[in-house]
């Protein structure tokens, strides 16, 4: 998978991230990093988180989908491409 290419699920964790304020990049194999922007800078809040550990984060728990939890949390899902891109920008 290349830098800018996502897979569907990077995707919604992604999505989900970026819902909440925060940007998610894989770091090495398997395993995510969780950021946030503070004025100019970004932090890094997280590694070497699973999927699940992500998931768990954003309140995806059993049968609860990611985008369960985030319109359960009053977000709402892009449901186009510009919209994801918008989002994904904006963190």
């Amino acid at each position: 998978m290349s830098k800018t290419e996502l897979s569907e699920l990077d995707r919604t964790l992604v999505i989900a991230a970026a819902l909440r304020g925060y940007r998610l990049q894989r770091t090495s194999g398997d395993y995510y990093g969780l950021f946030r922007r503070n004025a100019e800078a970004v932090e890094l809040m997280a590694s070497g988180l699973t999927f699940r550990d992500v998931a768990n984060r954003f309140g995806a728990y059993g049968a609860t989908t990611l985008r369960a939890a985030a319109e359960r949390d009053g977000l709402a899902w892009p449901d186009t491409h510009e919209a994801f891109l918008a989002l994904a920008g904006s963190v």
